[in-house]
């Protein structure tokens, strides 16, 4: 596993008396002063590697942006916890990782860097090298994804008591030279584990959201469908939301919102249809069609017959309710 950064600092003295103590408060206390990569005034970066899991600490004050970049050959699951500070998750793709929340992702043989915010930074990382991927995989569905994917993303969740209290156990560890790799290995499980159920919960509060916010969206379509400027954006915005959760929310539903939009109108127009004697072309504009054209060949793909054959269908229609009402009459 290597490191790199972006901050123009020397490595750490290693003669005795010379170097900086690291901070005070860190979680990893058995990282010592062989691990440390930065332990100067105002920035502090070690990491470890303990059997099949290692350990990255990383806490400063810096006044520019900066880089950290981490690359892995095996194949690894890592946890990033931003305990202080924002940062941005690069390529191969990018998520942001806001303070006091915590992602995990899966990397082998790729460098992916995270760009961090001026000012307080605080970011620790655990990474666990997965020999048996699909095993993991199968005890934790939400992991799961193509085993030729050599970098893969999760969401970011809150760090909340659960996953503080774990974090605390292994904080509390101490340098020993044979027992701590045996007590580090139950509280990282533990780790994977919470995430997992964070998970879980997470996307279960996402889909009734969803589900909230597209019924929200239906009906703010069926009382605007008449203005000309209704689109996603508008929507988004009407709704207190993004683009692209919009979008995504009606894919989900096997539509686009331009679609929906279209469907409404559509079944307006048969509507109008029924009970109007507009014409057609007065009906397509209303309803802000591009073309009365458009609009037929539209109307034949939903109902499989054109506008005039609708009035037509109502008239017939009337007419046969209103011999039958002749016939009962003179019955």
């Amino acid at each position: 596993m290597i490191l790199r950064h972006s901050l123009a600092l020397a490595p750490p003295k290693k003669q005795s008396g010379a170097a900086h103590k690291p901070p005070k408060v860190r979680f990893f206390n058995f990282l010592q002063q062989d691990d440390f990569l930065i332990c100067n005034s105002g920035y502090y970066l070690a990491k470890r590697t303990i059997d099949e899991i290692s350990f990255i600490e990383m806490k400063c004050q810096h006044a520019d942006e900066w880089y950290l970049r981490l690359h892995n050959t095996e194949q690894t699951f890592w946890l990033a916890f931003q305990l202080l500070g924002e940062s941005t998750i690069g390529a191969p793709q990018k998520q942001q990782l806001l303070t006091f929340e915590y992602i995990g992702f899966f990397n082998r043989d790729n460098e992916v860097q995270f760009q961090l915010t001026p000012g307080k930074m605080w970011l620790i990382w655990i990474g666990l090298e997965i020999s048996d991927l699909s095993g993991l995989q199968k005890e934790w569905k939400l992991f799961a994804h193509d085993q030729d994917n050599t970098f893969h993303i999760l969401p970011p969740v809150k760090i909340l008591y659960r996953i503080r209290k774990v974090l605390e156990q292994i904080q509390q560890l101490k340098e020993s030279p044979f027992a701590l790799r045996y007590k580090l290995s139950a509280p990282v499980i533990q780790l994977l584990e919470t995430y997992h159920g964070d998970l879980v919960e997470q996307s279960k509060a996402i889909k009734h959201a969803d589900v909230s916010l597209f019924h929200l969206a239906k009906e703010y379509i069926r009382a605007h469908y008449m203005d000309e400027g209704i689109n996603i954006s508008t929507m988004a915005k009407e709704l207190l939301t993004s683009d692209r959760t919009l979008y995504r929310v009606f894919k989900e539903n096997g539509l686009t919102v331009n679609s929906a939009i279209q469907s409404i109108r559509i079944y307006k127009g048969r509507e109008m249809l029924r009970r109007t004697d507009l014409s057609v072309d007065m009906i397509a504009f209303r309803l802000h069609f591009s073309t009365a054209k458009y609009f037929i060949k539209q109307y034949v793909k939903y109902f499989g017959h054109t506008p005039a054959a609708e009035r037509q269908l109502k008239e017939t229609q009337e007419l046969a309710k209103f011999e039958k009402k002749g016939v009962e009459e003179r019955e």
